[in-house]
């Protein structure tokens, strides 16, 4: 098989693996987070079994390595989980907002794509000038 295509085969698992790496990030740097998720929803004035109830419902009882991969779980089969703002599935949040997104990353890419491609022919058309080596001065 032809190197290119070895490159290829690798970009999906790659990116697989840095949304993974990522996901391990930002759940251990919520789980150094001081405070009780449970107390600062529900208020000081709560008592403790009505903490302990909603701590219950959240699954904020279960072991922080349980609760991960029960999420990521879930996330695999397109359930992110309920948003404590909303009382929304994200999902459905996520749903709502993806045609703004995919907009303004189609329009992103219907700009910067010709725009490279025309410096990148005149950087080749104008090879060893100061057009072509102008990127390495700016910076």
């Amino acid at each position: 098989m032809p190197t290119i295509w070895i490159m290829i085969a690798k970009r999906p698992g790659l990116g697989l693996l840095t949304l993974f790496a990522i996901s391990i990030l930002i759940f251990l740097a919520t789980e150094m987070l001081p405070g009780d998720l449970a107390r600062a929803i529900l208020g000081q004035s709560a008592t403790e079994e009505t903490v302990a109830a909603f701590q219950r419902e959240l699954g904020l009882d279960l072991p922080a390595h349980t609760r991960y991969v029960n999420w990521l779980m879930g996330a695999v089969q397109g359930d992110f989980g309920t948003s404590l703002a909303n009382k929304r599935p994200i999902a459905d949040l996520i749903a709502t907002r993806l045609g703004n997104t995919l907009f303004l990353a189609l329009y992103a890419a219907a700009i910067s794509v010709p725009l490279s491609l025309i410096l990148g022919v005149l950087a080749a058309l104008f090879r060893n000038t100061w057009f072509d080596r102008g990127r390495t001065q700016w910076r």
